[in-house]
Order: structure tokens, then sequence, then C-alpha cells
């Protein structure tokens, strides 16, 4: 399965700057870095898709808005000491 995710062609535009976005979120500290990545693979991965054909492009716009919404509802992990 490795192999065929290999062959999707790269993200839109679109896709690559929610992802950015949300990539920004962690990065500043301001959600949890763990959804955070996790959330953003699914962007970047809803993209791949739909570039190749494997799912509509509608489908894939809301699968890629909806993680950058959930993402800011973790706030990040902090340390105590």
């Amino acid at each position: 399965m490795r192999d065929s995710l290999a062959r999707l062609p790269a993200v839109g535009d679109e896709f690559a700057s929610a992802a950015a976005r949300i990539q920004a979120l962690w990065e500043s500290g301001r959600v949890c870095s763990l959804v955070g990545r996790g959330l953003r693979a699914r962007v970047v991965e809803a993209g791949r898709l739909a570039a190749a054909g494997h799912v509509s492009p509608d489908d894939a716009r809301r699968v890629a808005l909806e993680p950058e919404n959930v993402a800011t509802a973790f706030n990040p992990l902090r340390r105590t000491s």
C-alpha cells in the first residue's frame, strides 16, 4: 500500500496552504503538536487523493477544512518543570 501512496500527485495550493496553517499552529505552540501533525497529514492525504482522482474535489476540500478547526480545539501539552 505504501508504494501506491508514493505515486500520488503532489497536493495543490489550497491543500498545501491548509497544511501550512496547521503546521504553523503547532510550531507556534498554539495547539497540541501530536494532534496538529496528524491533522496536517490528513489534509495532505486528502489533497493527494483528490489530485489522483480517488476522491471528489468537493469531498477533499471539506476534509481539508475540518482539521484546522479541530486542531484549535486541543491546547498544547505543557511541562510543569
